[in-house]
Parts: structure tokens; C-alpha cells; sequence
């Protein structure tokens, strides 16, 4: 008993998984732009940039009023207002003389960016900013419309104050930087229109790619239950989506076409063989009921006629067994067999050991094939030459052209033009006296077409030639 498979995913319609799929691609970019951080370190930079242009104006004023900290504090705290950034302008010995907020006094002689100012170079800092509470941040709230700016980190950038070649100071900038979020919300109103025109046009990929896979697959399906019907013209669903222009679609039809005409063939050949099979069956059997009843009914019938009789029977029977054995090769040579690489020299040889006297010539190479059924193509032309042919039976090996087979000839008599067209078919034999079944050439012919290959017969009198040839 089979263990049910548990389906990790939903069975939905092919324009819902289009879209989801859709949908996904579409997402990609921005979840790569957060997840690598490159968009916050974008945003790092720009205020790096900001603070630099920022710092370059105020060391510009602050160098003329370094001696009136109070109205630089002043100025600075105006600044502070508009710009969001944290100003402190400190002395050549790293104090804080002028600031934003309230810290005039403080010591930043022990920060790297200040001392790097200082000595006349611009100073940058990057450092970790502590988590900010709900309710401190400006605006009263989460939401991203606040002026509050959510980054973990802040930048840190200092500008030196420069005076007739002399540092007098240094101006230190510091802002924390906008968040990945706040920018794509300070980006909706540009994003929105474009956003719906994508996923309106998302929508409508989905819906059209869908429904032009999905026709083509319902065609085929609808065409798949017709034929399972057995309704005739199932194969017209096929032939429209076969017109598909999703390659795959093609190709499956292509596909189901060729087994469907394969199926039709089949079927027509099992009627046939059914047919035949019947015929060539119901003539020993009713013989031999015939003779039963005959031998049943009257038993004074004499000694001599009763043999007769049973010799007639017998003869009926090796004609069914013939039948039989015929009819099971056939079946054999049709189904295929294991192919191996096969000397076909060799195995004429070796076949032409049971028929001494026939001569043969040429070389055929190697092919890939059946051994059992290419032997039983050489048995059944060579034996058919020397039971209904002239005296003198050879075989003629050949190859080229990416065949490879051999010529049966034979200088008989020669076959009556009438019967060529049918020499091939099953069940016909103008040797029916002595017991033909008129399957060995066509066993002949089910193993050479199977092999790739065929066999055909020119045939006039004073030479028969039987040419069979397989794919080398």
C-alpha cells in the first residue's frame, strides 16, 4: 500500500502561480537593496557629503567670530534647526566653545576625527548611535513622515577652522542619517504611480501568459480524454495547439500527435491482425471439427479413409502450430529485444552453415541490433530461396551510406509479377499445400523496419534478388 505524499505547496491555477512568480521578481530588487546594505550605505555617504558642505560654510564664518562664542551658539543652534545636524565648534586645544545643544565646555580632544582635524585634515567617524525610545523621538511616534531619523548609526564629520595658514579650531558635524525605510516612504508618492502601472501590467502578464499556456494545455488535455474515449477526429484539439507559440506547448503536441498516430496505426494493425488471424484460424479448425464429427459419427467408416482422415487432421494441426509459432515471432520481432554490437559477417557465416552450398561474398561490417532476429531474417530469405528458388542460392554482404545488409539471389524462375505488392504482407503464401503460414516475410520485414532499415525484392526470370538492409 502506497504512503500518500504530502504536497508541500497549493494546487492553483497556472495565471496565479505566474503571478505570484511575477510578483516575486518584482520585490527582488528591493529586497536586495536592503539586505546588502547598499541603499543605507548610500545614505551614509550622502549625509558624509551634506555634513561636508555644511561643515566647509560654518568654518568659513566661524574663523571671523571665534572671539563671540555666545552669538556662534546662537547661529549654530539656528542651523541646528534646519539642517538636523549636531554643531560644535571647538578650540585649538579640542573644547567645545560654541554649540547647538549644551555642551560649550566639553572636551573632544580624545576623538579621533577631531584630533585629525586639528592637525589641518578633514576628520569622519562613523560610530554606533544607542537606540532611541518611541515617545523621544521627534514627531511623538514610529511613523516614517517624522523628521526623527531611525539609523543605528550617526556620522561624525570634522572640518578645520583655518586662519592665515594657522588652525584655530575645528567644526564638528554630526547627523544621523536617514533609515532604508524612511526613504522608500519619503519615495511613495513618486513610487506610486509607476508601482501601479507594474502591477497592473503584472496582472495582465500573468492573465494573458496564463491563458495562452493554460489553452494550449486544455487543448491537449480535452484531446488526451477524446482519445481515451476512442471518439474519432480526437486528434483535432492537437493540431490547434500545435499551433501554440509557447515552444514547449508545441513540442508537447508534437509529441501526443505522434503517439496518437502511433495508437491509431496500433489500433488499425490489431483490427487487421484480428481479421487475419480469424481467417487463417477458421479454416484448420473447422476441418477439424469437420473431421471429428466425421470420425464421431461413423464408425464403420474403413480403416484405409479413417487414416486418411487422421493424416488430414494432423496435417491441420502442424498448420495451427505453425500459425502459432509464427505469430509469436512476429510478436517477438515487433516488442524488440536487448541490441548489442553485431558482426553481421560473422553472423551470415555462421547462419550459412546450415545450408551447404550457398555462396557468399562482400562484407557488411558491424551494426547494432538483435543477434537472434538478424539470424532469423538470413534463415527465412536463405531457406525461402532454396524451397521455391533455382538450384543456385548466394548471399552478397554490402554496406555504405549508413547501411548495412545483405542480397539474397537466387536463379529460379522468378515470382509472378501479380504477387509482389502482397509478398510482404502477413498471412500470404502461395505455398499453403505445404504448410506456409505467409508470416516469414513478413517477420522479415517487422525486424529490418524495426532495425531502421527494410527489404525489398526485384525479381525476373533466371534471378530473384532479396535486398534487406539495417541502420550500421
Amino acid at each position: 500500500m502506497g504512503v500518500a505524499r504530502r504536497e508541500l505547496l497549493p494546487r492553483l491555477p497556472l495565471q496565479v502561480w505566474l503571478f505570484l512568480s511575477y510578483v516575486v521578481v518584482l520585490s527582488l530588487p528591493f529586497v536586495a537593496v536592503i539586505s546588502t546594505g547598499a541603499l543605507a550605505w548610500d545614505l551614509v555617504n550622502q549625509t558624509r557629503e551634506d555634513l561636508e558642505h555644511q561643515g566647509a560654510l560654518v568654518s568659513m564664518v566661524a574663523q571671523e567670530r571665534m572671539g563671540d562664542p555666545a552669538k556662534m551658539s546662537e547661529m549654530l543652534a539656528l542651523a541646528k534647526a534646519q539642517t538636523l545636524a549636531g554643531i560644535r565648534i571647538v578650540n585649538d586645544a579640542g573644547v567645545v566653545v560654541a554649540s547647538s545643544g549644551d555642551t560649550v565646555g566639553e572636551d573632544l580632544s580624545a576623538d579621533a576625527e577631531v584630533r585629525t582635524a586639528l592637525e589641518g585634515s578633514q576628520g569622519l567617524a562613523i560610530k554606533p548611535r544607542p537606540p532611541v525610545p518611541l515617545s523621544s523621538r521627534r514627531g511623538g511616534g514610529s511613523s516614517f513622515e517624522t523628521p526623527s531619523r531611525h539609523a543605528d548609526v550617526r556620522v561624525f564629520v570634522a572640518v578645520p577652522i583655518r586662519k592665515d595658514g594657522a588652525v584655530l579650531g575645528a567644526v564638528i558635524l554630526s547627523r544621523t542619517p536617514r533609515d532604508d525605510w524612511q526613504t522608500f516612504w519619503s519615495m511613495v508618492p513618486r513610487l506610486s504611480v509607476g508601482g501601479v502601472v507594474a502591477l497592473l501590467l503584472t496582472v495582465f502578464l500573468s492573465v494573458f501568459g496564463g491563458w495562452r499556456a493554460s489553452r494550449s494545455l486544455n487543448l491537449l488535455a480535452r484531446a488526451s480524454e477524446r482519445i481515451a474515449a476512442g471518439e474519432v477526429g480526437a486528434e483535432e484539439p492537437i493540431a490547434d495547439a500545435k499551433g501554440s507559440r509557447i515552444r514547449e506547448a508545441a513540442q508537447l503536441a508534437e509529441a501526443m500527435d505522434t503517439m496518437a498516430r502511433r495508437l491509431r496505426a496500433r489500433l488499425a494493425y490489431i483490427t487487421e491482425f484480428a481479421g487475419n488471424v480469424s481467417h487463417e484460424f477458421k479454416t484448420p479448425v473447422s476441418a477439424l471439427r469437420g473431421t471429428v464429427e466425421l470420425l464421431r459419427d461413423d464408425d464403420a467408416m474403413p480403416p484405409a479413409q479413417r487414416a486418411r482422415f487422421l493424416d488430414n487432421a494432423l496435417a491441420d494441426l502442424d498448420r495451427l502450430s505453425n500459425l502459432v509459432g509464427g505469430l509469436l515471432r512476429l510478436a517477438r520481432a515487433e516488442e524488440g529485444g536487448l541490441r548489442e554490437d553485431v558482426d553481421l559477417d560473422a553472423l551470415v557465416d555462421e547462419g550459412l552453415r546450415r545450408f551447404p552450398g550457398v555462396r557468399c561474398s562482400g562484407s557488411a561490417g558491424a551494426v547494432y541490433g538483435v543477434r537472434e532476429q538478424l539470424d532469423a531474417v538470413l534463415v527465412n530469405l536463405v531457406g525461402n530461396a532454396i524451397r521455391h528458388g533455382g538450384p543456385t542460392v548466394s548471399v552478397e554482404r554490402f554496406h555504405g551510406d549508413g547501411r548495412a545488409g545483405f542480397v539474397v539471389v537466387d536463379d529460379g524462375s522468378g515470382i509472378d509479377p501479380a504477387h509482389l505488392a502482397q509478398l510482404f504482407d502477413r498471412f500470404f503464401t502461395t505455398d499453403r499445400a505445404r504448410g506456409g503460414t505467409g508470416l516469414g516475410l513478413a517477420l522479415v520485414k517487422t525486424i529490418a523496419e524495426g532495425h531502421g532499415g527494410g527489404v525489398e525484392v526485384v525479381s525476373r526470370p533466371g534471378e530473384t534478388r532479396f535486398r534487406v538492409w539495417v541502420a550500421a
